[in-house]
């Protein structure tokens, strides 16, 4: 190619991506101005239930025959093997959209919000009718409840909506670019912290869904009710939040529905896959009655209290078999694990510290939503349940202790260095030390105390999942540069982290979560 034949391509790619996108933009927002204006000037705003719009069924249905062609298109392309033309096609286009948003509306955004503290800032005598509000300049906002935010939680917001910027514009990196644009993960480290944090750790933290609804439904412990649904939210956030991590760490995510037809029964992930889609289902199904309740939707409430027994004994049996095959994939690496984290028990370690992390990030999230809510907290159900971790965790223990003997093992912990820091550092803190404090009728008796325990078993499953799938690896891959999680990877993991924890802000506060029939779920 000449050169000013090259020259005039850049041009012509620069018009293309840059110019014709704004042109187009600013063509349509305009339009839509002189469309809007004369009805927002000569309408009166009225906020009741009447003033909702309701779309034309011509847009409707046109509408929903783009969706299900859209919907059937993706479908045939995914089936035959076709679907990365499709990402190639959505690449620019996302990009650009992303990048607009990002150096275009952002600064606007921020530039219109700063003049107007200023102003108020500057000139405090400024009446409302000299000002006019932001809700009259926009009436839909009518229909939206704004919190009125104090200083502490504008800065709060301020940083989640800067977290949620970089992580959006890191995801479309990931999912268009390839993994190699964003990880430090190699062929010597082909697993990072997306596993090892994300989805290992991930599914046991959510394991307080089926340890309480086994409590309550099953073993008909029913004073525990009060804190059933805020364990079932946590866990179906969680596994929602698992898969979302999967789809980051699959080299071609958009085949993660093989699993669903392309069956390789020699492989653990096989049934973890399996278990994990239908508990994710059974979780649904459970937080449902919620919804129900919320929209007064009496006869899908009375099926599924008629069904909650079997669909909770159903998710125990789940959780029972993927939490302990998580434990099984790592069977199949004995050479690669250091002796502390390997041993043919790993699956009855896994189902058990996950029992354990159930029940310390069960007393987590009664603290925290206590806090955040003005709940009144549960101090005796949360110290009774701290009694049950401790008991778990002198099974844990004992069978820790036995397996190192049994294995030859226990010389590894007279070695000084980096894996055996971690050990004690896991089994100390993250073991002993809770143990030892819930199960004495002193430590139980201080909510504070309960609370900082439960955060010691969280921390210790998170380091015993970390040390099992990603540094026990380490002599293994030691003949290779060690792998240190990029920028990116740590961005993703805490942008997931915040969508989950907003997640359940926002539906604690518009379902009824906290609140409880005194009728069984099940009558």
């Amino acid at each position: 190619m000449s050169p000013t034949l090259e020259f005039f391509m850049l041009v012509f790619m620069f018009i293309a991506r840059l110019v014709v996108p704004f042109v187009l933009i600013f063509g349509v927002l305009y339009l839509l101005q002189r469309w809007l204006e004369p009805r927002l000037t000569n309408r009166t705003v009225v906020v009741s239930a009447q003033s909702r719009s309701s779309f034309p069924p011509a847009l409707v249905a046109a509408g929903s025959a783009i969706a299900i062609m859209l919907i059937l298109y993706i479908g045939y392309m995914l089936a035959t093997n076709q679907f990365i033309s499709v990402l190639l096609m959505a690449r620019d286009a996302v990009v650009l959209a992303y990048l607009f948003a990002l150096r275009v509306m952002v600064p606007i955004g921020v530039l219109v919000l700063g003049g107007k503290w200023l102003e108020r800032k500057l000139h405090p005598e400024l009446t409302p009718e000299i000002s006019t509000p932001l809700i009259q300049r926009f009436p839909i906002l009518q229909r939206i409840q704004l919190p009125r935010l104090s200083g502490r939680a504008l800065v709060a917001v301020s940083l989640v909506a800067l977290l949620w910027t970089a992580g959006i514009g890191l995801t479309v990196v990931r999912f268009f670019f390839g993994l190699g644009y964003m990880t430090n993960m190699s062929d010597a480290s082909p697993w990072g912290i997306w596993i090892g944090f994300d989805v290992v750790s991930g599914v046991a933290l959510a394991a307080g869904g089926f340890v309480l609804a086994g409590t309550v439904h099953v073993f008909n412990l029913k004073r525990f009710q009060p804190i059933v649904r805020p364990a079932i939210l946590t866990a179906l956030l969680g596994y929602l939040l698992v898969i979302v991590g999967l789809l980051f760490d699959l080299g071609r995510w958009y085949n993660v529905w093989h699993p669903m037809f392309m069956w390789n029964l020699h492989s653990p992930l096989l049934e973890v896959a399996w278990c994990v889609i239908l508990y994710t289902t059974v979780l649904a199904l459970e937080f449902s009655p919620i919804i129900f309740e919320r929209f007064k939707l009496d006869w899908p409430l009375k099926v599924m209290r008629a069904i909650t027994i079997p669909l909770v004994i159903l998710g125990m049996c789940l959780s029972t078999l993927h939490q302990s095959s998580l434990g099984t994939l790592f069977l199949i690496f004995p050479e690669k694990i250091n002796p502390l984290w390997y041993s043919p028990l790993l699956p009855v370690f896994f189902f058990l510290s996950a029992v354990i992390v159930g029940l310390g990030m069960t007393i987590v999230e009664s603290n925290l939503s206590a806090r955040a809510f003005g709940k009144e907290l549960e101090s005796d159900l949360l110290a009774d349940l701290g009694r049950a971790a401790g008991i778990v965790l002198v099974l844990y223990f004992a069978l820790k202790v036995v397996d190192l003997i049994a294995r030859g093992a226990t010389s590894y912990l007279l070695v000084p260095g980096f894996h055996s820091a971690l050990y004690y550092i896991e089994m100390g803190l993250g073991v002993i030390a809770p143990m030892l404090i819930l199960l004495t009728k002193r430590g139980r008796a201080n909510p504070r105390i309960v609370y900082a325990s439960a955060w010691l078993i969280v921390g210790g499953v998170i380091l015993n999942r970390l040390n099992t799938a990603l540094l026990g690896w380490a002599s293994y891959a030691g003949a290779g540069p060690y792998y240190i999680p990029s920028v990116g990877e740590i961005t993703i993991s805490v942008f997931l982290l915040s969508l989950g924890v907003v997640g359940f802000g926002l539906i604690a506060k518009n379902l009824p979560v906290f609140t409880h029939q005194a009728e069984p779920m099940h009558a």
